[in-house]
């Protein structure tokens, strides 16, 4: 795909929508199941009988709100992006939330970056470079937050999963300086490139897939270096977006949590979040990886919040369905910023 080109702007919404369906289809289905077996159906008609509907409402939009610190953190890393709308800004990343749906590999980062570019006249490559080192802000940020929460809280963990989460919770945190480090030092991300899968490139066969991967790493390398030249201002700035970000959904899940008359570990919710993001890192890119994000939802809120099996399943549902809104909420929004530029943007 060329970058500079705005996506089929029905067919990706086509795409996306019926993943979204599928999706929904399958959180259905899974709830249907549950409650025609004997023991959970008691389950499920308690948890029901127990929980909040205006809670529940609440809590999906605090969670949504993260939209907005996302366009608010991406708008950071632009060289002119306090001239751009934050509702447009926001409503691309709702749209690129359901391209990276409907699209394989970075394609729907790229066709993002393009929506930039065809609404705002941002340069393309500008405007995936801010991209880029928004997502690594936020993924640097998550496993901070994770190895801190950590670190410094006492969650509370059966002793038999100690072990297994203080062991991902320092991978996580490893990951988190090394994010850090790459996004401030991208010429080192290019050099472990070179050093590993460009030297196993070649012409054909798997050897021509390594030399393919070392091209994306290249470029994303490049893309990280291009805006480093803004100010300590605005990577604080992006910083402090992506932590408001981040505690806005956690918020919203505590909020969620109390509406169904769970009683969750603060901490536990916020490290659960934290370390769910940041640990699925190598599956952003790929269709299809949202759902091991939500397996490791359930596993860490599961054993650091203290709750019972089902209250843990129905806020991992509550997360997923909010997620999948949202990338409805992407569908309404792509027709608009694929439309024609914005000339707005360009006033003082």
């Amino acid at each position: 795909m060329n970058a500079s080109k705005p996506p089929d702007t029905r067919a990706a919404i086509r795409r996306g929508l019926v993943m979204v369906a599928l999706a929904l289809g399958a959180i259905g289905l899974a709830v249907l199941a549950l409650s025609r077996s004997d023991i959970a159906e008691e389950q499920v008609r308690e948890l029901w009988e127990r929980s909040s509907i205006p809670m529940l409402i609440l809590a999906q939009v605090m969670m949504s709100l993260v939209i907005g610190f996302m366009g608010l953190r991406w708008k950071a890393l632009l060289p002119e992006g306090d001239k751009l709308p934050t509702t447009g800004m926001a409503g691309i990343v709702a749209s690129g939330l359901l391209l990276n749906y409907a699209l394989p590999g970075p394609v729907g980062e790229l066709a993002a970056a393009a929506l930039v570019n065809r609404r705002y006249g941002v340069p393309t490559e500008t405007a995936l470079a801010g991209g880029i080192n928004a997502r690594f802000v936020g993924l640097a940020t998550a496993g901070g937050l994770a190895g801190a929460v950590y670190l410094l809280a006492d969650l509370p963990v059966p002793g038999e999963y100690e072990g297994l989460v203080g062991g991902a919770a320092l991978a996580i945190l490893i990951g988190a300086v090394f994010l850090g480090g790459i996004s401030r030092y991208p010429g080192v991300l290019q050099r472990i490139s070179a050093a590993t899968v460009g030297r196993l490139a070649g012409p054909a066969g798997i050897r021509r897939l390594f030399g393919k991967l070392h091209e994306v790493v290249v470029r994303v390398a490049k893309a990280l270096a291009a805006v480093h030249h803004l100010g300590l201002k605005r990577w604080a700035a992006a910083v402090f977006w992506s932590l408001c970000a981040h505690m806005s959904v956690t918020t919203g899940i505590l909020i969620g949590a109390w509406g169904i008359g769970s009683d969750p570990d603060i901490a536990g919710a916020l490290f659960t979040y934290c370390a769910a993001t940041a640990g699925i890192v190598m599956l952003i890119a790929f269709p299809g990886g949202q759902l091991g994000w939500d397996a490791l939802f359930l596993a860490f809120y599961s054993v650091t919040t203290g709750v019972e099996l089902p209250d843990a399943v129905a806020i991992t549902l509550m997360v997923r369905v909010q997620q999948l809104l949202l990338l409805v909420v992407g569908a309404l929004a792509l027709p608009l910023m694929g439309g024609a530029k914005d000339s707005s943007a360009e006033s003082p």
